[in-house]
């Protein structure tokens, strides 16, 4: 016999239930910025579990979005690595869907942690558990399963500020510049670019200067120029930077 669940699975009564049966007090809330880590850090705070949020700064985010976490999550740690993603561009190879070294580098933590992350976002997030253990660290996410509306609903209903790049027509907000935001997505990315030209002009420079180093190095390149493969980059048809 097949016994009903106490809540559905998509409710904020859910989720705070969630947080109280699993999440250990005093851990770290993964904090971007936007509206999934917006909604999270307040059921966090409903809760009543003991926690800090965290925001990783890239050197990529939007000014726009570093602001309003200053602004109205003063309490939010900002965690500075070493090195920003522009440093280690330098010696590196260029990011991609394949190869996010930026992410590992730069944002992940190592320590257990409560994210944002919703099945909805994409079908390699739908295939992990809830409760995610992987390498020695757990995450837990307390909206899998909440639809886009529902984060909205929530954000309008407790009436919590969100950045104002949602309002210019921004669906998801992240690295200015990342393999995510190609042209094949066509409107994001042309916003991105028109919004942060000056990311992109660094950017492309970075590549250029990259390319000839590792031209000079006697490495045999998959592309002629370094305009050749950022304009392949911009497209997600970079697949390769050195040829096999």
């Amino acid at each position: 016999m097949h016994t009903l669940p106490l809540f559905d699975i998509d409710t904020e009564d859910e989720a705070v239930d969630f947080i109280r049966k699993n999440v250990p007090s005093g851990i770290s809330v993964g904090f971007s910025g936007g509206k999934d880590s917006i909604v999270t850090a307040k059921l966090m705070e409903m809760s009543g579990v003991d926690h800090e949020l965290e925001y990783s700064f890239t050197g990529m985010d939007p000014p726009e979005v570093v602001r309003f976490i200053r602004k109205q999550y003063p309490h939010c740690k900002i965690r500075r690595g070493k090195r920003t993603f522009w440093k280690d561009l330098a010696v590196n190879v260029p990011p991609s869907d394949r190869l996010r070294w930026c992410c590992t580098l730069l944002k992940k933590t190592g320590v257990d942690q409560v994210q944002g992350i919703r099945t909805e976002e994409s079908s390699r997030r739908a295939k992990r558990d809830r409760i995610n253990r992987y390498n020695g660290r757990t995450t837990y996410y307390p909206i899998f399963h909440w639809r886009e509306w529902k984060v909205w609903e929530f954000i309008k209903e407790h009436k919590l500020p969100y950045p104002v790049l949602y309002d210019w027509g921004f669906d998801r907000i992240g690295c200015v510049v990342c393999p995510y935001h190609s042209e094949k997505t066509g409107k994001q990315h042309a916003m991105y670019r028109e919004h942060w030209p000056k990311f992109f002009e660094r950017f492309e420079k970075g590549i250029s200067e990259l390319y000839y180093k590792r031209v000079g190095q006697g490495k045999h390149m998959a592309y002629k120029t370094p305009e050749e493969f950022v304009k392949a980059w911009y497209l997600d048809d970079s697949s390769r930077w050195y040829k096999e």
